[in-house]
């Protein structure tokens, strides 16, 4: 068939009109949306250089996205943070204590359960990260670390005293202080820094009924309730303000979690220590506290999407967790990595004791351990157990209330 020029000149520029579809179909040239950017800012109370790898990391990850990190000293944190996202000029993505579910749950956003399903986070963490980040099978926030209370010892005063190993049980450790190792024990706050937490510990580890995940209750008179304050008691050791005491060497024995290694050396860089488990009252049923951060995504962040890839990817990615450690020293939380850090020298105690770590989702923990030191207080005075224990439990139902 015989085409005029002016057919020949149309066909050409129809099928130059094809090639040139095809070439943006194929390559999708002319067609890519404007980079955009993004700003997304992340609140913590580490140190910049504790993050600094996981922020470049994802910001090389996500063209057009820069990361503002803030970091806040602990003592505020909360109270800034809080009051902060009340104004509307909170962060995107911020630091989420472990006992905040039931106090701060309405200030974040879950995670999508389609991209992030519970059942890929229960495989990721132990037990205790769903204990204090799920709720309702929704993940609220994921962990950065894991932190559980332990037992730091003088290894110069237990070698004087021909003590070779330290106490795995409360017996033992009443045994310890007995041989002449001065403690910080039995008495209540300030004076034994971290009285509250290790009521908690011998409650949860006697069966004290605490749980709060089919009731609005806890109960902590009773047996198990009389047992764990005579334990606390029992052992006559109060010592002085836990971190000076044990830095000058007026105490043998301190019960503590991994981050008061660093006051520790601030005090007394020189000071020959060691950290064990934390004592138990049966060895058949182990349990310590935990008390760490993770990391959530605000309700009125308007980068949401984003933040919580920003989450996954600094808390399930072990090549970037295991950056996050040894930049911070924190405990890890990954399972994989707990089992990589199992035989380390500073973090062995605290990896191993995040997979027996347990908790109970506290309505607020400073009000519980508030109860606790009244109840220590009032025992102390000389009122019996029995009552003592019915007044904490009634204050602790009203914070659960």
């Amino acid at each position: 068939m015989n085409l005029s020029k002016t057919q020949k000149i149309i066909l050409g520029v129809v099928g130059g009109l094809v090639l040139i579809f095809a070439i943006i179909i194929i390559t999708g040239w002319g067609l890519r949306p404007k980079e955009q950017k993004v700003t997304l800012t992340v609140w913590g109370i580490d140190e910049r250089e504790s993050v600094e790898a996981t922020n470049e990391g994802f910001m090389d990850e996500t063209p057009g996205l820069t990361i503002k990190y803030t970091e806040i000293p602990e003592a505020n944190y909360e109270e800034t943070l809080v009051d902060a996202l009340a104004a509307g000029q909170g962060p995107d993505v911020f630091m989420f204590r472990s006992d905040w579910i039931k106090k701060h749950s309405n200030k974040v956003v879950p995670a999508d359960e389609e991209v992030f399903p519970v059942s890929r986070f229960t495989s990721l963490f132990p037990d205790v990260a769903e204990q204090d980040f799920v709720l309702n099978g929704e993940i609220y926030a994921s962990p950065l670390f894991i932190d559980t209370l332990a037992l730091y010892y003088n290894t110069d005063i237990f070698n004087r005293r021909t003590i070779a190993i330290p106490p795995k049980t409360w017996d033992e450790f009443r045994t310890t202080v007995a041989k002449g190792v001065p403690a910080s024990f039995g008495g209540y706050a300030p004076l034994v820094a971290r009285a509250g937490d290790i009521m908690n510990a011998l409650l949860m580890q006697s069966g004290a009924d605490l749980s709060l995940q089919n009731k609005s209750f806890v109960r902590l008179s009773g047996v198990p309730g009389t047992t764990a304050l005579g334990i606390y008691l029992g052992i006559k050791a109060p010592g002085t303000e836990t971190y000076a005491g044990f830095a000058n060497e007026t105490l043998g024995m301190m019960i503590d979690y991994q981050s008061a290694k660093t006051n520790i050396a601030v005090l007394n860089p020189y000071l020959k220590f060691s950290i064990a488990p934390l004592p138990q009252i049966s060895a058949n049923s182990e349990v310590v506290p935990a008390r760490y951060y993770g990391l959530a995504v605000s309700n009125k962040s308007t980068h949401q999407k984003i933040g919580w890839d920003y989450v996954m990817y600094a808390t399930t990615n072990a090549a970037v967790s295991d950056d996050y450690i040894a930049a911070s020293g924190r405990p890890p939380a990954l399972r994989s990595l707990i089992q990589t850090y199992s035989g380390d020298p500073e973090l062995g105690v605290f990896a191993k004791q995040a997979l027996i770590a347990g908790s109970w989702n506290m309505p607020a923990s400073e009000g519980v351990y508030e109860a606790f030191n009244r109840m220590i207080q009032s025992a102390l005075s000389g009122q019996s157990a029995s009552v003592v224990l019915a007044e904490a439990e009634t204050a602790i139902n009203k914070l659960v209330r």
